[in-house]
């Protein structure tokens, strides 16, 4: 998967969490506006969550090179 397409689902992501993170203490509970805050907060973080899968999977670790370990 291309790194700039992650990246900016990443950017995505993030911004719809925290802008629901900020916005919550200040909604009233028990309002359809805490209830939508705390949705639009659940989205995100599971938004974020998958695209750091998609990032994990398209992009597995480099193997470990013994040849420079210094003993």
């Amino acid at each position: 998967m291309d790194s700039q397409i992650l990246r900016g689902g990443f950017r995505i992501a993030f911004i719809v969490l925290a802008l629901a993170l900020l916005t919550l203490p200040f909604q009233p509970q028990g309002s359809a506006e805490f209830v939508v805050t705390v949705l639009a907060a659940v989205v995100g973080g599971v938004f974020l969550l998958g695209i750091a899968i998609l990032a994990r999977i398209a992009n597995p670790p480099l193997p470990h090179d013994k040849r420079r370990r210094k003993d």
